[in-house]
């Protein structure tokens, strides 16, 4: 009897052991991420047992479910960081949260220069005619590899607003060029519409 009570002691301490010594999953909690930038963009979410890059529409939403810590970021290509947004608590159960938090994001200014902050820039894009007009604004940003793309409707007289890092390039493409740009290709050696600078905060600029 005393075997058979000391072997049942001795299963009861492993399973004990098994279940409490194992670390606890971190919580996760289900909410939705909301672009509010203004423009295309690419993220970095990276937590507890995650890390992955994604891109959002303008004005887009997605849902989430990630564990409590995973922190938001800006990011050029997707596996590195640019500048934090946000980090995830439990009170964000629920929530809709913004990518526009006002956070600064890193940018290299040049190859062989430090990482500076460089907080966006917002500029705003009119239609001065009296007819509606669709407009494919393709940007390239300062160290990025890549371009965002923007392609919307204005509307007479319209004002959109968008908000980039100073010495970000901006092309208001054509068709063909929108086609070059969606098969991997560059359209930056030619003369851009506007290079964004720290002056043009809050400026209006027409899309003739």
């Amino acid at each position: 009897m005393k075997t058979n009570l000391l072997i049942l002691l001795l299963l009861a301490n492993v399973f004990t052991t098994t279940l409490f010594g194992q670390q606890a999953a971190p919580a996760r909690i289900t909410f939705m991420l909301k672009n509010t930038l203004g423009y295309h963009r690419m993220f970095l979410a990276e937590g507890p047992g995650i890390k992955y890059g994604f891109t959002m529409n303008k004005r887009e939403t997605v849902p989430c479910n990630w564990p409590v810590g995973t922190k938001l970021y800006f990011s050029q290509d997707g596996e590195t960081s640019t500048g934090l947004i946000l980090t995830v608590t439990l009170a964000d159960e629920g929530k809709t949260l913004m990518t526009d938090s006002g956070a600064t994001e890193i940018i290299p200014v040049a190859s062989s220069a430090p990482l500076v902050g460089s907080k966006p820039i917002t500029v705003r894009l009119h239609n001065p005619s009296l007819m509606p007009r669709k407009i494919a604004l393709i940007s390239y940003e300062p160290g990025a590899t890549g371009n965002s793309t923007s392609i919307m409707v204005m509307w007479p007289k319209g004002t959109s607003s968008f908000r980039f890092p100073a010495g970000t390039k901006l092309y208001l493409a054509n068709s063909e060029q929108v086609d070059v740009v969606m098969s991997g290709k560059r359209i930056d050696n030619g003369t851009p519409f506007l290079v964004v600078k720290k002056e043009d905060q809050g400026k209006s600029f027409n899309v003739n």
